[in-house]
């Protein structure tokens, strides 16, 4: 009985083992187009994303799970409420776009920037 206790700890703490944190500083614009009237706005924006390799997720540190489209050592590709994420392993690069239309409104989000390595997660 011992050991059937035991597994799924062992599990568990394998895959929060796995989890990577990555804190990523990027350069944000956000285009609004209402009656042909355009304006845009551009803000630095802190990014922090939790990789598991195990388990090929991608979480936002709020807790919000990206859907995850390609997973493998050079590249990660996610979507997340309309925003397509591209994360390049290799470099750190990440960037991200997505386009919406609500009301004759149409919001362009594009951004991109670099991120490193911070801590393997370890909850």
């Amino acid at each position: 009985m011992a050991l059937a206790i035991l597994t799924p700890l062992v599990q568990v703490r394998q895959t929060e083992q796995t989890r990577t944190q990555f804190d990523c500083a990027t350069t944000k614009v956000v285009i609004t187009d209402k009656a042909g009237h355009r304006d845009s706005v551009r803000a630095e924006e802190h990014v922090i994303l939790l990789v598991d390799d195990v388990a090929k997720t991608v979480i936002f540190s709020d807790g919000r799970r990206l859907q995850v489209i390609r997973f493998d050592k050079s590249w990660i590709s996610a979507t997340s409420e309309d925003v397509q994420y591209e994360f390049n392993r290799a470099d750190g690069a990440l960037t991200y776009a997505g386009s919406t239309t609500k009301d004759n409104v149409t919001t362009t989000i594009i951004g991109s920037g670099r991120c490193q390595k911070a801590s393997r997660e370890e909850t």
